[in-house]
């Protein structure tokens, strides 16, 4: 009988503060049903995974793909950074990404995900890098990164590597280990689209 009267209490707080503000819903949620909604985040996490996993094995079609500076967004026939990642994000989940890095880079930090170690990651967040000064991590001293331009993008794959495009000589879209490399140094921050 008791744990009857506790699910009526449940149902009857549920109902009362749907009709009530979004607040008073989610505080009655909150202290009524903690498996619940753990169930129900558990769940949203798992499609998360499933779509970030469904975009790198669409951006793994790409490769090779060639790279060219402000590509056409319309076709998928040659790529620049901002594009690749935009297109597949597109393709895959109808998520529409801004144009270029610096606008894509705007979108990630108003969602507030903004991871500055790319270490701490994870597999499918969008990377922003600042312009290229040189190949050892010297040429970055001083370099206040909070307001470095962004100039790249690229998708992170986990374990310290990366889907990319970059430059002609590159050979288009490509997986590149960034571990100890410019990329390492020229990274600004990253996060999740989804």
């Amino acid at each position: 009988m008791r744990k009857k009267l506790g699910w009526l209490a449940l149902a009857c707080g549920v109902a009362a503060a749907s009709c009530g503000s979004p607040a008073a819903f989610a505080a009655t949620a909150a202290k009524t049903s903690p498996t619940v909604r753990a169930g129900m985040a558990g769940a949203s996490v798992e499609n998360n995974n499933k779509d970030i996993e469904k975009v790198i094995a669409d951006g793994m079609r790409y490769l090779g793909t060639p790279y060219e500076f402000d590509s056409n967004r319309s076709t998928d026939k040659t790529f620049d950074c901002s594009d690749f990642v935009k297109w597949i994000y597109g393709e895959t989940l109808g998520i529409d990404l801004p144009y270029n890095s610096r606008e894509q880079g705007a979108y990630i930090k108003q969602k507030g995900d903004v991871v500055t170690d790319w270490h701490k990651l994870k597999r499918g967040d969008l990377m922003f890098f600042m312009s290229y000064h040189g190949s050892s991590a010297s040429d970055y001293k001083g370099i206040d990164k909070s307001t470095a331009r962004i100039t790249h993008v690229a998708l992170y794959l986990g374990d310290g590597k990366v889907l990319q495009t970059y430059s002609v000589n590159s050979g288009g879209v490509r997986v590149d280990s960034i571990e100890g490399t410019h990329f390492d140094y020229r990274f600004l921050f990253g996060g999740s689209v989804v």
